[in-house]
């Protein structure tokens, strides 16, 4: 019979200590197989007082919200309950706003009862995509939400539901990721599919008036790591992006001159598109918050980092062979 620890676990809290010898924290990944999930579940993996527990869309389907609870009360004990799963394709929860509601906000309100239930530490993603862009200004945690579209609408009743249930909670809102396992619903990432259209040998036209904070997933990860290992209480929803701002055809052209690629790129109006969705034209956050604990790498430095571990370049520079 499994024992018993929550007795123990009240002890040394309150003492001061942060581990027991012999005792692991025991974390829940949801979506272990996706873009941030897979980074997240390496890095974790880097500390030996982790035990990992990985939940795959093949063990527990998350749009079936009825079973989310039972499925996770089979796991037994669990201290921490990290959810990188999320409806997040804009065009696809625009056409199916239920769908987008069900796994983006109902979903989540059943992890978050879970957490209640059993007082286990909640660490969730949102993002960029919950304000209108119309601040003009990097976007801080204090700011009002103003969604334009069925996903940040969905994701916003998420952090919603959370804030609702939940005192122990992480929302860390992050933006525009990129990251080695690339984006399963997303078909990849936009780094990747720049370096893809690059060589076809055309000429390639970006958006250079929508403006945001692209993020590395393998930075998010650390992060998450470190607040695990430093037992971080300040809990509340947080920025977490790459440090900066730039356009999508600033990014396009940072990731060419990295990788040393010539491509033929001309910047365009975002109203050249006839666009199924609305997007915010601005959605760049502050990330001072975030940055007192555990400080974000520019933008720039991070997709170097990236593009490093992909392949794309030598670690001297310039494109690989």
């Amino acid at each position: 019979m499994a024992q018993d620890y929550s007795g123990c676990h009240a002890v040394w809290r309150y003492f001061g200590y942060s581990r027991i010898e012999g005792i692991m924290k025991r974390i829940a990944l949801l979506g272990a197989k996706g873009q941030l999930g897979s980074d997240i579940h390496r890095a974790l993996k880097e500390n030996s007082q982790f035990e990992v527990i990985t939940i795959t869309r093949e063990m527990l389907n998350v749009e079936n919200t009825e079973i989310i609870i039972p499925v996770l009360e089979k796991l037994g004990r669990i201290d921490v309950l990290i959810n990188c799963t999320a409806f997040h394709n804009t065009e696809q929860c625009e056409a199916d706003p239920l769908k987008a509601l069900v796994i983006n906000s109902i979903a989540v309100l059943r992890m978050a009862a879970y957490c209640k239930q059993n007082k286990t530490l909640f660490i969730h993603f949102s993002t960029d995509y919950v304000f209108d862009g119309s601040k003009q200004a990097p976007y801080t945690e204090e700011d009002r939400v103003s969604p334009l579209n069925a996903y940040g609408s969905s994701k916003a009743a998420g952090e919603e539901a959370i804030a609702a249930y939940l005192d122990t909670y992480f929302i860390f809102r992050v933006s525009s990721l990129f990251g080695e396992a690339g984006a399963s619903g997303k078909g990849g990432n936009f780094v990747e599919t720049m370096i893809r259209l690059s060589k076809q040998g055309k000429p390639i036209s970006v958006v250079q008036d929508v403006i945001m904070s692209p993020t590395h997933t393998r930075d998010v990860a650390e992060m998450v790591r470190a607040f695990l290992e430093q037992e971080i209480t300040a809990y509340g929803v947080y920025h977490c992006s790459g440090e900066g701002a730039c356009s999508w055809y600033e990014l396009a052209a940072e990731t060419f001159a990295i990788c040393g690629i010539a491509c033929e790129t001309t910047p365009i109006l975002n109203s050249a598109y006839a666009a199924k969705v609305r997007r915010p034209l601005y959605s760049v956050l502050d990330n001072s918050k975030l940055n007192r604990i555990y400080p974000m790498k520019s933008w720039q430095s991070a997709l170097a980092q990236y593009l490093q571990l992909k392949g794309h370049v030598n670690i001297s520079g310039g494109e690989k062979e």
